[in-house]
């Protein structure tokens, strides 16, 4: 089960933005969730960009450690995405 942790984590890097989105939409037609999950696999693209940024910069880390990064870097092109959402509207 413990090989298996970082995967979960790393999941979780899709799996929070995704609730989020969800939650937060007002209409909830399948064309919406379907937009809001499109938007929560891009933030999880961004949080593995975001961890491999900083894999470089600080070196060798382990595996879990790792896993968390996506999921703080998704979390931020989420609050980012939301931020720009609000100020548009």
């Amino acid at each position: 089960m413990t090989e298996l942790l970082p995967s979960l984590i790393t999941l979780a890097g899709f799996l929070i933005p995704a609730a989020i989105l969800v939650k937060r939409r007002k209409a909830r037609s399948a064309g919406e969730i379907t937009h809001s999950l499109l938007i929560a696999l891009f933030c999880m693209f961004g949080g593995l960009v975001f961890a491999g940024a900083l894999i470089s910069l600080l070196g060798e880390s382990p595996a879990v450690l790792n896993s968390i990064f996506v999921v703080i870097g998704a979390l931020i092109c989420v609050i980012g995405q939301q931020w720009f959402q609000r100020k548009r509207a």
